[in-house]
């Protein structure tokens, strides 16, 4: 449970950042692997950002993205392949988009979403699925397919 109190602690900072400097964009990447751990996070605020694509093949894998869009969409995606995938995307903008793709013996996702049009995919093949989607938003589109062996 510490990590969402990690993950509020940064999206605050990260607010508090981009509306202390105006118009600017700015962005974290954070990647360490050692080949059977890989972890990696992304943290981007500002105007019109770019997508951002994690894609993830090893043992272990965890991936966190973190997107506050003043103007613009938000879009991330997260691809994992492994015995245990964690993956957790926080977005808030106009348009809101997100995509999990995990395949694995066991699989966690967590969606975060805030804005105008909010739009969630979530796919998990394995032993044990758990996902969790929480979408505050005008118009909301999730989809949430979990598929055990």
């Amino acid at each position: 449970m510490t990590w969402r109190y990690l993950a509020l602690a940064a999206i605050a900072a990260v607010a508090a950042i981009g509306a202390s400097t105006g118009a600017s964009a700015g962005s974290l990447v954070r990647v360490t692997s050692n080949g059977r751990v890989s972890v990696e996070t992304v943290v981007e605020f500002g105007n019109n950002l770019k997508p951002v694509v994690i894609e993830e093949r090893s043992q272990i894998n965890i991936a966190n993205i973190i997107e506050i869009g003043f103007t613009g969409s938000v879009d991330a995606t997260i691809i994992q392949t492994g015995t245990r995938n964690f993956a957790n995307i926080v977005q808030s903008g106009t348009t809101s988009s997100a995509v999990i793709g995990q395949f694995g013996g066991s699989n966690t996702a967590l969606i975060t979403q805030t804005g105008n049009v909010t739009e969630a995919l979530l796919v998990q093949v394995g032993d044990m699925n758990k996902g969790t989607l929480s979408q505050f938003g005008r118009l909301n589109w999730a989809a949430i397919f979990q598929f055990g062996w």
